[in-house]
Formats: structure tokens, sequence, C-alpha cells
């Protein structure tokens, strides 16, 4: 069987999906076990991570440990809005944050790395991440994007979460901005081009349970 990537929309249950394909192949689902995993490779806890993983990607902050990592080797530093370089008042400033800056090929490097050893692994299903962009073209991966309408994204979040409706839209909201920012600075794709997977399923048309049989369906056409 392949790898299976699954790219989600937040409260489409591409997660529920995700953990029943890993569990009908008699696999392994991953999802935050490679964050722990690259902070392990990396050498830092899994917070100092945050900025950079997809779920809570944060072009802020990945720009400020950007800017660290360029001060520590005597560079200029510009501003994240192109206006020209950044006027630090004092090196003091910086105080506040951790010496042991890194920048963000290191984190792609280890990432990449992480999700091809994954990919090794029979039956492995990989959430988000990237994984379809690093596994791309891999003549052993199968890339999924599960999508859902925004009001049935909303509900199912509220129900899971016992969210109120303005919280889960905000969530919505995060996640989709974090998750598309995250897969277009990394590998300069739009989330949402359905070229970029072998499958899309909308789980407001087709439920859950019946993506997971079309998946199924479809990896076994393939052998």
């Amino acid at each position: 069987m392949p790898t299976i990537t699954i790219s989600r929309e937040v409260g489409a249950s591409g997660t529920y999906i995700a953990l029943k394909l890993a569990e009908a192949l008699g696999g392994t689902c991953y999802d935050q076990q490679i964050i722990h995993e690259i902070a392990e490779k990396m050498g830092k806890n899994k917070d100092q991570l945050e900025d950079f993983d997809q779920n809570s990607y944060n072009r802020v902050g990945v720009f400020f440990q950007e800017a660290l990592a360029s001060i520590a080797q005597g560079g200029m530093v510009f501003h994240p809005f192109g206006i020209g370089p950044l006027d630090w008042d004092s090196a003091e400033m910086f105080t506040t944050y951790p010496r042991n800056s890194f920048q963000e090929k290191d984190y792609y490097d280890v990432l990449t790395q992480v999700v091809k050893e994954i990919a090794e692994q029979s039956n492995s299903v990989i959430l988000g991440r990237g994984a379809s962009q690093i596994l791309k073209g891999h003549t052993n991966a199968f890339h999924l994007r599960i999508v859902a309408d925004m009001q049935d994204r909303i509900k199912r979040l509220m129900q899971e979460q016992k969210l109120e409706q303005k919280q889960a839209e905000e969530l919505i909201s995060g996640k989709d901005a974090a998750a598309a920012n995250f897969i277009y600075d990394f590998f300069d794709v739009e989330i949402n081009d359905p070229h970029q997977y072998h499958m899309l399923l909308n789980t407001s048309r087709t439920s859950p349970d019946r993506c997971i049989e079309l998946i199924l369906a479809a990896i076994k056409s393939q052998d």
C-alpha cells in the first residue's frame, strides 16, 4: 500500500478519515509525532517550533527567527513588509529571545527528512505539514485533500469542541490562513489547487465513512 498524505480543512473530518484509514490498513497515522520528531532532531522543544508548524504557522514569528539568525551572523535585516532595513535601537531588545535561533531552511530540511523517513514505513498516513509536496512525484504516495462546506465545518467544530459559533469561525479563519501561508511560503503552491492531489473529497457531499471506502478502493485499484 502507498503512503497516504492528507491535506484537510479544519472541521472537514480529515483527522477522523486519517485515523480510520490507518486502522483499515493496519498502519500508523502521523500527526503530532512529526513535530515531536522534528524538535528532537533539531535539539529544540516543541514550543520553539510553534511558529514554523503548519497548524500554527506565524509569518511574523518566522521572520523574527530569521532576523535573529541573520544578526548573529553579522547580516542586515530588512523590514518584513519591504520598506527598507529595520532600525534596531539596541541589541538589548533581543535579550528576551532565545540565543539558539534557527532559520526556515533548518526547519524545512528536518521536516523533509522526517516525512521521507515516515514514507519508508509500511501503510503510513501523514496528516498535513506539506507531505504531499515533499513526496510529490514519489511513486508510492497517494495524496488526498479533504474539504467541507463552511457551515458544516462550523457546525462540526461547535459540536466536537463545544465552541460558540464565533469561536468556531475564528478558529477556522486562523487555521485556514496558517495552513495556506505555510504551503505557499515553503513550497510555492496554493493549498486549494486540486492539481496537487490524487483525490479531493468534500465531506459535505460524501460522508466521512463513504470517503474512506472510496479512498481504499482507489488505492486498491492502483496495486
